[in-house]
């Protein structure tokens, strides 16, 4: 959920922006899940199936810390394909998206211990993404799955990469 005040917010809700020309990097009242600790175990599986898809756009509240690691926010794995559509970030190297196998490196400077709003958007017809951070256009390619539509029936899980 994003903080009170910003677009897409709770309608109703108030809160104050930051002054024109500084971004707002707090973090958001309150969250819909939370994983305090770096572990194997907390993860969040989604229930609801997905649709095949030909384009998607993915957004989140990320914090990450300065030390080098693994971390996959977001999975996405069909039967047979378990890196349909990963997030996921390791080691001192830049978070990466995965369709199908194949990759494209996000340009996000996310591993300063702070908030930052991320989103990724993708579409089969060329494989074109783009990549946003805190509001701002950082990246975009083509090329990534050029026309492999996401499978329907997969599992979606917050917080761990799957192994099928």
């Amino acid at each position: 959920e994003p903080p009170k005040g910003r677009k897409g917010g709770p309608a109703g809700a108030h809160r104050p922006r930051a002054p024109a020309g500084q971004k707002d990097n707090r973090p958001p009242d309150r969250f819909q899940l939370t994983f305090p600790l770096r572990t194997n175990y907390m993860y969040a599986k989604v229930k609801k199936s997905l649709p095949e898809m030909y384009a998607f756009s993915i957004c989140m509240w990320i914090k990450s810390s300065a030390s080098p690691g693994m971390g996959t926010p977001f999975s996405y794995a069909v039967p047979g394909q378990a890196n349909e559509l990963v997030l996921i970030e390791w080691g001192n190297n830049p978070m990466e998206i995965l369709i199908n196998d194949k990759v494209a490196k996000l340009p996000f400077a996310i591993n300063d211990g702070k908030w930052h709003h991320i989103c990724v958007t993708w579409t089969t017809r060329d494989g074109v993404w783009e990549a946003y951070q805190d509001g701002t256009q950082t990246g975009n390619g083509e090329n990534l799955a050029p026309y492999h539509p996401i499978k329907p029936q997969g599992v979606l899980v917050l917080g761990q990469e799957q192994v099928r």
